[in-house]
């Protein structure tokens, strides 16, 4: 793409403004060197990737790029063998930190989302974040030798930590001994100053030059004024010549050190790359998400079929002041006129179209409405604004015929030409014939071609052809100021005569005017005025219908609230009576225990103690059914009673128990039962005969509720459980064995310490249901196993 046209519609300042955005170095020179591409997947798999990337900003926040430096030369070196420097050695350990922070990242993000969603919203993304290599050993041993000030610690080698300890006394013992020196009387008088200083890597005191020869020591520099020598005492030499052998020999340890360092890093070498890589790109990534949000930006559909459609389209660089416009091309007609008056928009329409273009085919969001599309193409042509060349001394409808030449030699059907006032700069006539042969040969080329014109001839044009669309931007007749929206459709008018009017402009004056319009511009003018009345009943019946659609939408959101609000009021009463029903059954449980272990520890020939008992059981359970239950009571009062007779076997509804009738109360509506060794009285409408199981087995479920669909199994096994958790299960087990009609169940606790045994027959004991417990014999599981008879 000619790189003038891309600096006409400005895409290098949308880049400056991006680059801002990222945060490593190779990101921002990616970011500056961005050019548009015309390969179709590339350019959506690039908009997808930065849509994934705003989706995770959002969601997730944005990753951290903190540390990642730019290892680019860094890397060259490691590749030829170049031993790094200590700087570089921090650098790659700052970057490996940044990395694994990186990685982090994304982990958590796995860790915590569901699969189907990383692969529906994040997932080009999510698999580059995965590509990112966790070093630890090369990591661990940079660390091992690099201190937080980027230096090398004393303990990266041991030969290190003796040489600087040999260093620090020897440099103590040298100041020492100059601080007696300088602190002597016999010196005072020859000092410029009391202090030790340091030159050429060898420990001096400042001495007046006068006493040069009387000082005893080695003269290694003087001040600018030559009034200061600064000098070695004899008294020191040796020990500075020891202190610059040991200086010498931490150097060389220290390359050892950093040779061995850069041989380590060097192993990781691809490792390297290919984190800075993915960095870099996920930097790009997220540096572009960031600005679609500060820009609102959205991923235009992208097609190659020459498709522009742009839904509230706003110039990015424009920020607030920017008008949303709505704009067409390459559908249905693939040259559009654009007229109006000046600064009024035109330009602007213009140059969003062309950048748009641009931006998307560097993988950038534009500012629009969802609905945007646009196509990708090989060759964008733009001539924009008044550009006069003082060089070649061309006129203003020179310069723009030089570049319209080159155009028409290299357009095709995958280019995009905006010509701003086409045919300007010339005889009004001829440059509107020119306009005309020049769209003509665009179309024949099958360009995209949006264009820019003052002339009415266009405007005709546009009317007339086939595959031509006239649009304009809005002028508001009442406050004479351009409103910058495009009218699809719809030829702008000059509107001359009719400002000329409202400005106060002589009636006679105006519509002298009016005469010596030609037939075309009347012919113009009325069909503008044509279109412009039918725009007005369209926008006002588009306006009422929005207004309808607005109401319908109000009234559904508001039903969908008051169904959500519904469906959680009926979820918590559910909630709240299946706790109540918990606690009345819970309650139930433990009042049956204990009346039954009344029973038991009673003296059985108190048979009349054992009825009242007995009574008091059935009672309760009846009283536990009204509150569970209360409508199957109600449906029961209305199910015809089966006719008993003394003697019959029958069962309880309410309890399950079997039982046979002893006598019968016709008045009170209850019969007196044996069941077992007790004996109850009860509703005659809580009896059924036994010998009618379908009757007996629908009144139970209609009762509670219970499915029938799987076989209670006559095993338990408890092993491992905790005593609350064995107390829980064991007794919902027992209800459900009961329900299910079984007389014989096994309880298997294993043999361990005996704990769960002991705390599971404590358990049946209790039982309302259980008749009596045993320990297993050895061939039914021994001590690891309890046989229980149920009633």
């Amino acid at each position: 793409m000619d790189r003038k046209n891309i600096e006409i519609l400005e895409l290098d300042k949308i880049k400056e403004e991006l680059k801002g955005y990222a945060a490593t170095i190779p990101a921002q020179e990616q970011i500056l060197g961005l050019t548009p591409v015309a390969d179709l997947d590339y350019v959506r798999k690039c908009l997808k990737e930065v849509t994934a990337a705003r989706e995770l900003m959002a969601e997730f926040g944005m990753p951290g790029f903190g540390g990642i430096r730019d290892l680019r030369q860094v890397l060259d070196k490691l590749e030829k063998g170049i031993v790094l420097s200590l700087q570089e050695l921090v650098d790659i350990s700052d970057s490996l930190r940044g990395f694994r922070s990186l990685k982090r990242y994304f982990r958590e993000i796995i860790d915590n989302t569901e699969e189907t969603l990383l692969e529906k919203y994040y997932g080009l993304i999510i698999q580059e974040g995965e590509k990112i290599i966790i070093l630890k050993e090369l990591e661990r041993e940079l660390e091992a030798c690099l201190d937080e000030y980027g230096g090398l610690k004393d303990s990266a080698s041991p030969a290190l930590a003796r040489i600087r300890s040999e260093i620090n006394r020897t440099a103590h013992r040298i100041r020492e001994k100059m601080d007696n020196i300088i602190k002597s009387p016999q010196y005072q008088e020859m000092l410029q100053d009391n202090l030790i200083t340091k030159r050429r890597d060898r420990y001096v005191v400042p001495v007046k030059s006068e006493y040069r020869n009387i000082f005893q020591g080695i003269v290694h520099d003087q001040s600018a004024s030559g009034l200061t020598l600064f000098m070695e005492p004899l008294a020191v030499v040796q020990m500075n010549n020891k202190l610059s052998e040991l200086e010498n020999e931490e150097e060389k340890e220290i390359y050892r050190i950093l040779k061995m360092l850069s041989d380590k890093a060097g192993e990781y070498l691809y490792e390297l790359r290919n984190n800075l890589e993915v960095a870099t790109f996920l930097d790009l990534c997220f540096a572009k998400a960031d600005y679609s949000r500060k820009i609102g930006g959205v991923e235009p559909e992208i097609n190659d079929q020459g498709i522009i459609y742009i839904v509230k389209g706003r110039h990015p660089l424009l920020g607030e002041k920017a008008v949303p416009i709505d704009i067409h091309v390459g559908d249905k007609f693939k040259t559009l006129v654009i007229t109006g008056p000046n600064t009024g928009g035109k330009t602007v329409a213009l140059k969003t179209v062309g950048l748009f273009v641009l931006m998307a085919q560097c993988g950038i969001h534009v500012p629009a409405g969802q609905e945007t599309r646009l196509a990708v193409f090989k060759n964008v042509f733009v001539d924009i604004g008044d550009e006069q060349s003082i060089e070649q001394n061309l006129s203003t409808f020179s310069s723009h015929m030089h570049r319209i030449r080159d155009f028409l030699y290299k357009a095709d059907q995958e280019s995009l030409v905006l010509i701003d006032e086409l045919g300007a700069g010339t005889d009004p006539g001829e440059g509107a014939a020119l306009g005309i042969a020049i769209m003509n040969s665009l179309r024949k080329k099958q360009a995209t071609t949006i264009v820019t014109t003052h002339y009415s001839q266009l405007k005709n044009y546009a009317y007339d052809e086939e595959g031509v669309e006239n649009a304009s931007v809005e002028f508001d007749l009442n406050t004479l100021e351009p409103t910058y929206r495009i009218l699809m459709g719809v030829p702008g008018g000059s509107n001359a005569i009719t400002i000329a009017r409202k400005l106060g402009i002589p009636e006679e004056i105006v519509e002298e005017a009016s005469k010596y319009l030609s037939t075309d511009e009347i012919k113009v003018e009325k069909m503008i005025s044509a279109l412009s009345l039918e725009r007005d009943r369209y926008s006002k019946l588009k306006e009422e219908y929005l207004a309808k659609e607005e109401k319908i939408d109000s009234l559904i959101k508001k039903y969908e609230e008051m169904v959500q609000r519904l469906e959680k009021e009926r979820e918590r009463i559910l909630e709240e009576a299946r706790k109540e029903a918990e606690g009345i059954l819970e309650t139930a449980r433990r009042e049956t225990r204990n009346i039954l272990q009344d029973l038991k520890k009673s003296e059985f020939q108190f048979r009349s103690d054992i009825d009242r008992k007995g009574n008091q059981l059935n009672q309760h359970f009846k009283e536990m059914e009204e509150k569970l239950f209360p409508a199957e009571l109600e449906e029961e009062g209305k199910r015809p009673r089966q006719a008993l007779a003394v003697g019959d076997e029958v069962r309880l509804l309410s309890t399950g128990s079997r039982g046979q009738v002893l006598s019968i109360d016709e008045d009170r509506q209850e019969a007196t039962v044996q069941a077992g060794i007790i004996t109850v009285k009860v509703s005659l409408g809580d009896l059924i005969k036994a010998e009618m199981p379908e009757i007996e087995k629908k009144e139970m479920v209609k009762r509670y509720r219970v499915r029938k669909t799987e076989r209670v199994s006559p095993s338990l096994d408890l092993r491992g459980k905790r005593y609350e958790d064995a107390q829980r299960i064991l007794d919902k087990y027992l209800d459900d064995v009961f329900l299910a009609g079984l007389k014989q169940v096994e309880i298997i606790h294993g043999k361990g310490t005996g704990a769960l045994r002991i705390a599971v027959q404590e358990i049946l004991e209790a039982h309302a249901h259980v008749k009596s417990h045993r320990l297993g014999r050895q061939e039914e599981g021994g001590l690891g196993v309890t046989i229980v008879d149920i009633y």
